[in-house]
């Protein structure tokens, strides 16, 4: 059986300079997963089967992104007229433990609205999200709206 610190391996370094490892170990009991181990020069390792390991890097992943791209459809409806615009727009990246309703009214929502000639007609405003880079899939199709 392979030790956790054989080749290939992938490595860098924390803020404060610990040195990180991920290997990948494919020799393991027949019938069980390969495991991925991530190691620390403290010595902790912590394994994780490929599934979550994938998990684990897409977790990583949003946390380690500030800012996505998104494209989102805002609609402003009053009971004259409606109007529906598409926006590419650049927003903070939602994190794991916010919800994205609430990430949506928070970093969106101000895409919403005709102007100041407009401003004391109500009005339906809805955004959607259309598209979200990798990771962020989960965000595409959500909608909020707001009736004021």
């Amino acid at each position: 059986m392979s030790t956790p610190h054989t080749s290939p391996a992938t490595t860098t370094t924390t803020r404060s300079g610990a040195k990180v490892v991920v290997t990948r170990t494919d020799d393991v009991i027949a019938g069980a997963e390969p495991i991925v181990s991530v190691m620390v020069d403290s010595g902790d390792i912590m394994a994780f089967t490929p599934t979550t390991a994938l998990d684990l890097s897409a977790m990583l992943a949003r946390a380690a992104t500030a800012e996505i791209p998104v494209q989102i459809k805002v609609t402003n409806s009053s009971p004259s007229q409606s109007f529906e615009h598409t926006y590419d727009v650049v927003a903070p990246a939602p994190r794991d433990n916010e919800y994205a309703d609430d990430w949506m009214y928070d970093c969106l929502w101000e895409h919403t609205g005709e102007g100041p000639e407009y401003a004391d007609v109500p009005a339906d405003d809805e955004v959607e999200t259309l598209s979200a880079p990798t990771h962020f899939e989960y965000l595409v199709g959500l909608k909020v709206d707001s009736y004021g």
